[in-house]
């Protein structure tokens, strides 16, 4: 819901808040898709197809962006999307192979 709410806009405070060189935005939306996996693993969905559609999804909530007045698409804030998926599922697949050891 965040995606499409009408916060953050061009003027944001938010885009102007650094942490280790990044935007803090940057940072939110990564950390917003960082527990897709763990919502996987929980309904029990084969990885490479849970692994896609959060990418999937990550794509989505940033292009629905691109049609509304108030906010814009940021090709960065899709790649930040993106690697929180990334990293969940790097978690997820340690876990899963700990688990079967």
């Amino acid at each position: 819901m965040l995606a499409i709410a009408p916060i953050n806009g061009n003027g944001s405070s938010l885009n102007d808040i650094f942490i280790l060189e990044l935007r803090s935005d940057y940072l939110i939306h990564a950390l917003q898709f960082l527990p897709w996996m763990f919502f996987g693993m929980k309904m029990s969905k084969p990885l490479l197809i849970w692994l896609i559609a959060g990418l999937f999804f990550a794509s989505i909530t940033e292009g629905i962006q691109y049609f509304l007045t108030y906010r814009s698409f940021n090709i960065n804030d899709l790649i930040a999307n993106m690697m929180g998926v990334l990293p969940g599922s790097i978690t997820f697949l340690l876990k899963f192979i700990n688990r079967k050891t």
